[in-house]
């Protein structure tokens, strides 16, 4: 059965704090498994019995064995950034590192949850810090966003070291409000499910509009 969106339903479904739960722990179990090279080749360095990522400006540390991820301060991060981040490194392949280049629409398992991803992120971002160029450009440079020429701005995201999103403004004008669209690397499935790549992007888009990690 489907629901109003044409998804799957999901029936006698547990609340969403404990399928975040659940997640976690399957992410943590998954960076048990995973070689230490593959860790450092996805860019992240041992310190003691700890990992240090950079994520999107800063860097997590994540404890596989206490089953913990901090920010830099030892500030907790939130559920969905950790699991994003546990899923990278549980990444078992070695993709080559891309240019951002495709909207999320362009792939193939993502093209019927267009709309609402796009609802979720570039039109949400465009109705807050997106609403005019200095404020975005204030909010992408604290996060390392990079200037890039394109558009009437645009900024490249390390938000992984070995994954980029570049986000691309326009201003608005007489007849049209902002708009703006997120590009990822062709090979972003690589990486993450086409439901990781909807969190990735809500998420840094919430990091654009000043909310903790």
């Amino acid at each position: 059965m489907s629901n109003a969106r044409g998804l799957p339903e999901r029936r006698s479904m547990p609340p969403p704090q404990q399928n975040l739960e659940a997640a976690l722990t399957m992410a943590f179990e998954a960076v048990g498994r995973q070689p230490a090279e593959q860790m450092v080749w996805l860019g992240a360095e041992r310190v003691g019995g700890l990992w240090r990522l950079p994520v999107l400006g800063d860097v997590f540390e994540v404890d596989p064995a206490a089953r913990r991820s901090s920010a830099s301060g030892g500030r907790p991060v939130g559920p969905l950034w950790g699991i994003l981040a546990l899923h990278y490194l549980a990444v078992a392949s070695r993709p080559e590192r891309l240019a951002a280049e495709v909207t999320f629409a362009d792939l193939p398992t993502a093209r019927s949850y267009a709309e609402v991803y796009r609802a979720r992120t570039v039109a949400r971002l465009c109705a807050a810090v997106g609403r005019d160029a200095q404020s975005l450009r204030i909010a992408a440079t604290g996060l390392g966003g990079r200037s890039v020429a394109v558009g009437d701005a645009a900024f490249d995201f390390d938000v992984f070291p070995r994954l980029t999103v570049r986000l691309v403004w326009h201003a608005p004008d007489e007849e049209f409000p902002p708009s703006a669209t997120l590009l990822l690397p062709r090979n972003v499935e690589s990486y993450f499910s086409a439901e990781d790549i909807v969190v990735l992007s809500e998420r840094l888009v919430a990091r654009l509009a000043g909310k903790p990690f």
